[in-house]
């Protein structure tokens, strides 16, 4: 069997590959006894044809995967013998590389030999991107309705669907998460599955699996959903809530160890995109084009327009200046860090 696994999600093609390498052998050591990996940027058809023609030891099959190969040759040799120059020049070596063998000739030999793969032979081809297009691609997809070729697409998931895969990958894992928990994870995360998936077994393991998973949980160990606590700083700030500004900010300050130049940085920001937002709003901007305009996630944007709806344009930038004045102040050691975010939080929801 030939089988293509392409696409830039790691994790898919990492657990697509095991799945076919499951069918090997049951005992590990015979399993990788019968096992090549190959390198697809300096492999010859000959090795290539050797390593797939090699019967099986002790075993019914043999797996050799081919890592990077289609890839190189739908890059024309002209154009990888120039990025390999280049490579080299920048790691400052003076001699040009010997020019790659023909893609042309390579491809129509490996057409051919895909008829002669041995049954015994589980041959993968590994892309770290997804192919669109060429000779080869066209041939496996052939084989593919034939029953000869299998094809396994590894695609990230877009952004409205990436909290239905976290859910569903949460099942796999036997824990279920509470919306709070979900869209921490979704925003904080994003579409790193590994790092995903990560994070939901050491959920898992925290809770025993005994509970629904809080938000609480992942703001607890998750380190990426730190800058929740940020976020929900700047929000509060924005709904012009002094209480919960006050608390988040004492927590990010204390308990998260944050610098406050880093949290005067954030509160800029998000001052800023209030006054855009207003700016915006008033030449009649619709939310999404909003979005856009400022460069941040469509769910933003209402948002946005709800909390600068509390404020009038002189009050956000009378907010600027004393942000501005606060970031000076410590960094010239006019008031301390500290006793300076304490007195801007006080002058932003109270003036």
């Amino acid at each position: 069997m030939i089988t293509l696994i392409h696409g830039p999600a790691e994790l898919l093609r990492a657990e697509a590959l095991a799945e076919v390498a499951a069918g090997v052998a049951i005992d590990p050591e015979l399993a990788a006894l019968n096992t090549s990996r190959l390198d697809g940027r300096t492999l010859t058809l000959a090795e290539l044809h050797n390593a797939c023609d090699t019967l099986p030891f002790l075993a019914v099959r043999r797996l050799v995967v081919v890592d990077g190969l289609l890839r190189q040759l739908a890059t024309p040799a002209r154009s990888r013998a120039k990025a390999e120059t280049s490579s080299d020049e920048e790691d400052g070596e003076g001699e040009a590389p010997p020019a790659p063998e023909s893609s042309k000739g390579q491809s129509k030999a490996l057409l051919n030999y895909l008829d002669l793969v041995p049954e015994t032979t589980d041959l993968v081809f590994v892309e770290d991107d997804t192919l669109r297009g060429g000779a080869l691609l066209r041939r496996i997809m052939e084989l593919q309705r034939d029953h000869r070729a299998a094809i396994v697409v590894c695609q990230t998931p877009r952004r409205s669907d990436l909290p239905g895969w976290i859910r569903a990958r949460a099942r796999q894992r036997g824990v279920n998460l509470d919306a709070g928990a979900l869209a921490d994870l979704t925003e904080f995360v994003g579409d790193d599955l590994r790092q995903v998936d990560q994070e939901l077994i050491k959920l898992a393991d925290y809770t025993a699996d005994k509970r629904t998973i809080t938000r609480a949980d992942v703001r607890r160990l998750v380190p990426a959903t730190r800058a929740a606590n940020i976020f929900a700083l700047v929000d509060a700030l924005g709904m012009d809530d002094a209480n919960t500004a006050g608390r988040l900010l004492q927590h990010a300050l204390d308990a998260d160890g944050e610098q406050p130049l880093r949290l005067l940085g954030m509160i800029a920001r998000q001052y800023r995109l209030l006054i855009q937002a207003k700016a915006l709003q008033a030449q009649g901007a619709r939310p999404l084009e909003m979005a856009k305009e400022l460069g941040v996630p469509d769910w933003t944007a209402p948002k946005l327009l709800t909390q600068a709806g509390r404020h009038s344009f002189t009050r956000l930038e009378a907010a600027m200046e004393r942000i501005l004045a606060a970031d000076e102040g410590i960094k010239t050691g006019k008031i301390g860090d500290r006793e300076a975010m304490d007195v801007l939080l006080a002058e932003l929801v109270g003036g």
